[in-house]
C-alpha cells in the first residue's frame, strides 16, 4: 500500500489542497491520502479552532473515495504541541505495512529543520516536496537532508488560505475557492470574520 500524507493547518481547506491531493494520487500512484488536520502546530498558529478546521476537512473530501480525515493529532489539541514526529511513528503502528509518503510544499523544505527531531523523520515516509519550478530546487541543494527529499513538478496552484481568511475579513468574495460544502459551514459559524478588529 501506498500511503499518502497531507497535513497542515487547513485554515481551512480549499479547492488548492483538493487539487494537490488529485494530483499526487495519480502522480505517486497513491492507494490513499490521509488528510491530517494538525492539532497545535508549534510552528504555526491557526485561526479557528481544531475542530472546525477538521469539520471542514470531512465536508471537503467525503465525497472522494481515496481521500481520508485522521483525527490523530485531535487529543492534544487543547493543551501540548502536536508533532509531525509523533504522527508519524504512530501512523507507522496503524498501517506498518503501507509505504508512507508525507506531502509538503517548497515553503516547508527549509523550515524542515525546525520540526522536532527533524533528521528522524525520514525513517517513518519518504518526503515528497511539490515543486512548482524545476530550478527552485538549486537552492535547497545545500541542506544537509537534501538527498532524502523528492520533487515532484506540479503546475501552479494560486488559491491560499490567508488569501480567503483577509477576502472574508474584508467581505470580499470566496467564490470559487472553496468547496461549497466548506464556505457553507464558514459563513454558518462565523469563521474568519471575528479576526476584524
Amino acid at each position: 500500500m501506498r500511503l499518502g500524507i497531507l497535513g497542515g493547518t487547513f485554515d481551512p481547506i480549499h479547492l488548492g489542497h483538493i487539487k494537490v491531493a488529485e494530483f499526487c494520487l495519480k502522480k505517486l500512484n497513491l492507494d490513499l491520502i490521509l488528510f491530517i488536520p494538525s492539532g497545535n502546530p508549534p510552528l504555526k498558529k491557526a485561526s479557528a479552532d481544531y475542530i472546525h478546521r477538521l469539520e471542514m476537512v470531512k465536508l471537503a473530501i467525503k465525497k472522494y473515495k481515496y481521500f481520508k480525515v485522521s483525527e490523530l493529532e485531535k487529543k492534544k489539541y487543547e493543551k501540548d504541541p502536536t508533532y509531525t514526529y509523533d504522527t508519524l511513528k504512530t501512523i507507522k503502528k496503524l498501517y506498518p505495512k503501507a509505504e508512507v509518503i508525507f506531502l509538503i510544499g517548497e515553503d516547508n523544505v527549509t523550515e524542515l529543520k525546525r520540526w522536532y527531531k527533524y533528521n528522524e523523520l525520514f525513517n517513518y515516509a519518504k518526503f515528497v516536496v511539490l515543486s512548482r519550478d524545476v530550478n527552485s530546487r538549486k537552492i535547497f541543494a545545500n541542506l544537509e537532508y537534501y538527498n532524502k527529499l523528492q520533487f515532484l513538478n506540479m503546475p501552479l496552484i494560486d488559491i491560499s488560505s490567508n488569501t480567503i481568511r483577509n477576502n472574508i475579513m474584508n467581505n470580499l468574495p470566496i467564490d470559487g475557492l472553496l468547496p461549497k460544502d466548506v464556505e457553507k459551514y464558514i459563513i454558518e459559524n462565523k469563521l474568519y470574520s471575528k479576526l476584524v478588529n
